[in-house]
């Protein structure tokens, strides 16, 4: 079944919608493999004002339906961030559209390997798109996945 979704660059608008779409998914999609806390510190990174800033820096996308956010994904250099969707929509292709929207894009902009650090919750999901592990990092707030993916 095709997937519903249009996918266009976030624009300043958006920030609020982010913000309140990202946050709530942190808390319920990655509630069982981090702490309260670390999901708490993991929040910590997307305010409004974090998340306006890193629109300046990346490439940011949002994914639409129905009028609202279902979920966003970015490009930042060769590096894929901030895949996040819409806990109630999750299971329905959406991320997986998304991922592939963002290869095309990294690709026209002369990516051949897109790397990202996923949360431990989201390596299956990577790894169906054929991305492979390539180190555990510890951070101070909360330990990531190394992945990465030929575009070639």
């Amino acid at each position: 079944m095709p997937v519903n979704i249009d996918i266009r660059r976030a624009d300043p608008s958006d920030v609020d919608g982010l913000h309140h779409l990202i946050l709530h998914t942190i808390r319920t999609s990655n509630a069982e493999d981090y702490e309260p806390a670390v999901l708490e510190k993991i929040c910590a990174d997307f305010t409004p004002a974090l998340i306006a800033a890193k629109m300046g820096e990346r490439d940011v996308f949002v994914g639409m339906q129905h009028g609202h956010i279902a979920g966003t994904i970015s490009l930042g250099g060769d590096r894929l961030h901030s895949l996040f969707v819409s806990p109630s929509v999750q299971g329905r292709g959406i991320g997986r559209c998304m991922v592939q929207f963002l290869e095309r894009h990294a690709r026209e902009n002369g990516v051949s390997v897109l790397r990202l650090n996923s949360s431990i919750t989201a390596v299956p999901f990577y790894q169906k798109l054929g991305y492979r592990l390539i180190e555990r990092h510890e951070h101070a707030k909360f330990p990531t996945i190394l992945m990465q993916k030929s575009l070639a």
